[in-house]
Formats: C-alpha cells, structure tokens, sequence
C-alpha cells in the first residue's frame, strides 16, 4: 500500500470515530447536565409532576399550575395541595387516569385566596395524593402575564342587588309633595273592626 493511501485511510478513519469519542468524552458529568429548567418538576411513585407554578391574580389569590402523569396501571386521585401550609381550592375533576395526565390550571384549578407570596420568589407547594402519597416542591411565583396569563385566578362576582326588591334601611324615606303625611306598611293585613 502506497504512503499517500495510507494517510488517507488513516484520516478516513478518524473522521469516522470523532463523533463517537466526542460523545464518549461528555460522560456523566457533562456540564450540559447541569441545566435545571425554570420551572419545577418532581415525582412521587410513578407520578410525574411537571411545570408546578404559582401564578397570582390582581385579586390576591394564586393558582398552582402542574402537569400530573400517571405512569402506573391504575388511576390515583388528587386529594389535597397547599401552599406554605395554607390548603387550595380543588375544584374540577381531581383523578388521574392510568396512563393519562391532569393538567393542573386547565379544567381542574387549584386556588389559594389571600395568597401573600411575592412575584420572583419559590414557595413550597405540597401535592397529597390517594395511592401516591405527598410530595413538596418548591414553585416560582409568577404573575397573570405572557404564558401564565391564562392561569389567572379569575375574581368570583359580588352577587347583584335584586332589581325591584325592598328599599335598604339606610335609604331615607320620600315625603309626599304638599307636606300630607302618609304611612304604609307593605305587610299590613286589613284590620277587621
């Protein structure tokens, strides 16, 4: 075999396993392992949380926001979360289906009123589950804005005044023009003489 040959079937070669060693060379320990995403993640049995967020509204409550996947044979109920010690509002469908996910924002909320924790800080959050257990993870808190906007606690309405219903106590009484006065009793029954 020619000089010029072998040269070229050695760097043939070495372009053909410097991927291979490259990779070999990341290991374990690879710096690209030390990246955490923004937003928390833990598991409790073969319960997958993902996404845990707070995300808080102009009225002073919170929403925690998760994605929960099963990965067992047989679905597990969301009991309870809770913020720092302080429980949620569960409302919507709480189970989890074997094999299948809740989306904790979106459907099934979880809402904590009188929230006090500030934009930018963690605070923990505890998910109780029926066949899973608990698990706490500390959540960044976020505000209503950008990709959390639509997790927003929403404000529940005041009930409106009844149209046409009785005059409150405060509201003072109309004197008749011409200075007669007049009394009425709207449940006064008629007197028998």
């Amino acid at each position: 075999m020619s000089r010029s040959l072998r040269r070229g079937a050695v760097a043939a070669l070495a372009l053909a396993i410097a991927p291979v060693l490259a990779a070999c060379a990341a290991s374990s320990n690879a710096a690209t392992l030390e990246v955490k995403p923004n937003v928390a993640a833990t598991s409790v049995g073969s319960l997958k949380l993902n996404g845990v967020a707070l995300v808080v509204g102009t009225d002073g409550s919170a929403n925690v926001t998760a994605n929960i996947a099963n990965w067992a044979d047989q679905a597990d109920t969301l009991t309870s979360v809770s913020v720092a010690g302080q429980n949620a509002t569960l409302t919507g469908p709480t189970q989890i289906p074997a094999g299948g996910a809740l989306q904790l924002g979106a459907g099934t909320t979880a809402n904590i009123p009188g929230f006090s924790g500030q934009e930018g800080a963690n605070a923990p959050v505890t998910f109780q589950f029926q066949n899973g257990g608990s698990v706490t993870v500390q959540a960044l808190v976020n505000s209503a804005q950008g990709v959390y906007s639509s997790y927003a606690p929403t404000a529940t309405p005041t009930p409106a005044a009844p149209v046409g219903g009785a005059p409150s106590a405060s509201a003072p009484a109309s004197k008749p023009a011409g200075g007669a006065k007049t009394t009425t009793s709207p449940s006064a029954s008629p007197s028998k003489h």
